[in-house]
């Protein structure tokens, strides 16, 4: 049996050997994923001094958000870079962890989707990254800045705080998304899920840009025996040619089961990026 958990409309999703599943028990329900968004709970119609417009609603800053990352994805669509997911599990606690191995592959995204070549495991050639066992994901190079996009504009979003991401000034956004609206679908021994999530946008204050999302799921089905599940995308100034791209840079796949004191992570880096495409240049001579 393996656990699998994917967007219904969009490739990002993860796969759990059962093994791992641990004690047959069910997990702590004592969690609640809006706290921190009800502690600060600033509405989207109210008024905000962020993203360089002091008099700017929040809900005209979510627009300047939407539009600044619209070409983003698109600028996506004409890179390719080599991926490399280096899988670990261990103790809630921190105690024992342990490297399970290293998962290499070249990454592109064409047509709304990743696609992945060239895939090894420790150096082992695999046909893809879901015939690997244990934990793994793939989506993170567009596929969630992509579906983070259009959930800005369909969800209530709440401003949370501002804040400071590598020396960048930030505005944090939030957003969850209930279970009967979800399309995260999580599948476990042919059973399907729709799982309820809390996403966190850290945005430019200058540009608007996304910075980073960080995806969270705190609600699983109790037979899962899967406390939590997190994804997180951070992205970074790259250049190339003379120009400077904001590119995924780095980012962690994480899943935890409380009952038993275990989580298995993965680190994920995004690395030696190359430009394709072509470029016309049409020059009229005067006829002779």
């Amino acid at each position: 049996m393996v656990f699998r958990a994917a967007f219904s409309a969009f490739l990002l999703c993860a796969v759990l050997s059962a093994s791992d599943t641990g004690a047959a028990e069910r997990p702590d329900s004592g969690s609640d994923s809006r706290t921190a968004a009800a502690i600060v709970n600033i509405p989207v119609s109210g008024r905000a001094a962020v993203a360089g417009a002091p008099d700017a609603s929040a809900g005209d800053i979510l627009g300047r958000v939407r539009n600044a990352n619209e070409q983003l994805y698109n600028d996506l669509e004409s890179f390719v870079c080599n991926e490399q997911m280096t899988r670990y599990k261990g103790t809630l606690s921190g105690d024992k962890a342990h490297q399970i191995d290293t998962v290499t592959a070249r990454v592109s995204f064409e047509n709304g989707t990743e696609r992945y070549t060239n895939i090894r495991q420790n150096k082992q050639p695999r046909p893809n990254i879901s015939g690997v066992t244990g934990a793994w994901s793939e989506g993170e190079f567009g596929t969630l800045l992509r579906q983070t996009q259009m959930l800005l504009g369909t969800q209530p979003v709440t401003l949370l705080r501002e804040s400071d991401l590598n020396g960048t000034r930030t505005v944090v956004y939030v957003f969850e998304v209930a279970e009967q609206d979800s399309p995260w679908d999580l599948e476990v021994g042919g059973e399907h899920y729709r799982v309820p999530f809390r996403t966190e946008v850290s945005v430019a204050q200058d540009s608007g840009q996304i910075l980073e999302i960080e995806r969270v799921s705190t609600d699983m089905a109790p037979e899962t025996h899967i406390s939590e599940m997190r994804w997180r995308v951070s992205l970074a100034p790259v250049e190339l040619n003379g120009r400077t791209w904001l590119l995924p840079k780095n980012g962690e796949y994480a899943v935890l089961y409380e009952e038993s004191g275990r989580r298995e992570w993965n680190l994920l880096s995004f690395s030696d990026y190359h430009r394709y495409g072509s470029e016309v240049a049409v020059r009229f001579d005067e006829a002779k």
